[in-house]
């Protein structure tokens, strides 16, 4: 290869690499940008916006893990919460918006679980649990605190005096003299 055509293929590589890293430095600084939703909802009446966001509060963003469509920035939260406003204008009560997004969406979106058939088990579970580690505890330590006990039964409060020390090593002396048989040495 001649220079000039090494040194073309250089420029080219070097424009390439630059527009790259311009387009990502605008990619880098787009996504930390803060985007603006829309708010194409109409307002709602103070009594109504005050139960909307307590019902925002209860269903979950089916893409955000872990947040509620009042948390959540997503499209579908927005879409969400514009159902919810809708069917709060329309007259619904609280118990049909949820059971309307149960029927939209799934009853995973609820943000507490129902208190009935297999997901009972969230609400049971747990207290149950604690009741049963407590008891565990309490258990553990009684036994605890009754084998500490009975070591202070088995050891006697006070020493034994030299009368009692006295016929206690007699009475070893006397085994230590008797052979296995009984027979004195």
């Amino acid at each position: 290869m001649n220079r000039r055509r090494l040194g073309m293929m250089r420029v080219r590589l070097s424009a390439t690499i630059a527009v790259v890293a311009l387009a990502l430095a605008a990619a880098i600084a787009a996504s930390q940008t803060p985007i603006a939703y829309a708010q194409d909802y109409v307002e709602l009446p103070p009594e109504l916006d005050a139960r909307a966001a307590s019902l925002y509060e209860g269903i979950m963003c089916p893409l955000c893990n872990g947040q509620t469509i009042s948390q959540s920035h997503a499209a579908i939260a927005e879409t969400m919460r514009g159902m919810v406003r809708e069917q709060l204008l329309s007259g619904a009560t609280d118990e049909e918006v949820y059971l309307f997004m149960v029927r939209s969406f799934d009853e995973s979106i609820l943000a507490k679980p129902p208190k009935s058939g297999i997901a009972l088990g969230v609400w049971v579970v747990p207290p149950v649990g604690v009741l049963i580690g407590a008891l565990a505890v309490f258990f553990a330590v009684r036994a605890m605190l009754g084998a500490a006990n009975a070591q202070r039964k088995i050891s006697p409060a006070t020493p034994p005096t030299d009368a009692e020390t006295a016929k206690l090593l007699e009475m070893v002396d006397r085994e230590m003299s008797d052979g296995p048989d009984g027979s004195k040495r």
